[in-house]
């Protein structure tokens, strides 16, 4: 399933372009939206998706949150925020919410097990409210190799939560190969952000526009390519249609 991201706000009107372009949509709720959107209203675009055949997932807010926070009122503000999205998701018919775990080294590399602590508390709450049959993944993003994604999923097992694979994020902040991380959390994979960059910025340029080792996923992917939610994540509405023809290409 090939789908393209694009924030809450601008589904409605690009119902019929999205349509057009023969994939699903990965909806964003920023931290604003999920606070004022009203829940009839998601009803009612989950039923327009539905009646126009697209199939979709959500991505959770994430400027500021932090899961794993030591604050407990910095957790209980993420909770809200993501029970909301969840909630949210679920009203829109979404196949999963795709979330951001929170971790980097910097702030909690001397204390992942005060971190696990923390993201325990919160995703229990989360996974509750999103129920069983909505499954959350938790997205790379400032990772340099698989370790606290690792310690969390063990932490958490067996609930309902999964990995986002994000090569942009990857391409800029791994440490370790490529090989590595699809050894440790291949099992894991339920979605995959699919963009470029040259290694400096993240560009979420359409595949093959950047240095991401695509070649290398190649073969991970048609084992499993069936089984994983593959989102071209090109943030440029200009770029939109390039990035979903690329991504075609490349898993065809």
């Amino acid at each position: 399933m090939i789908v393209i991201n694009a924030p809450y706000r601008m589904v409605r009107d690009n119902i019929r372009r999205i349509k057009g372009l023969d994939v699903g949509v990965e909806v964003y709720f920023n931290n604003d939206s999920i606070g004022d959107v009203d829940e009839a209203h998601v009803v009612e675009t989950g039923k327009m998706l539905k009646g126009e055949g697209i199939r979709c997932t959500v991505h959770a807010p994430f400027m500021d949150l932090s899961p794993g926070a030591v604050d407990r009122d910095v957790r209980n503000i993420t909770k809200e925020k993501l029970k909301k999205t969840v909630t949210m998701a679920n009203r829109l018919g979404a196949l999963g919410v795709v979330c951001h775990p929170g971790y980097d080294k910097w702030r909690f590399g001397d204390y992942l097990d005060i971190w696990l602590e923390g993201s325990a508390d919160t995703w229990n709450e989360v996974l509750a409210a999103a129920g069983d049959n909505l499954p959350v993944m938790l997205e790379n993003v400032f990772e340099e190799e698989p370790l606290s994604f690792i310690e969390l999923f063990k932490y958490m097992k067996p609930k309902n939560m999964y990995f986002c694979f994000d090569s942009g994020h990857f391409n800029l902040f791994t440490t370790v190969s490529l090989e590595v991380w699809l050894a440790k959390l291949g099992n894991y994979v339920r979605e995959m952000h699919l963009h470029d960059n040259h290694g400096t910025r993240d560009d979420h340029l359409p595949i093959g526009q950047g240095i991401f080792p695509f070649r290398e996923l190649k073969g991970f992917l048609k084992a499993r390519g069936d089984e994983i939610i593959l989102t071209a994540e090109v943030h440029e509405e200009s770029l939109a249609a390039e990035g979903i023809k690329n991504l075609k290409e490349y898993v065809a």
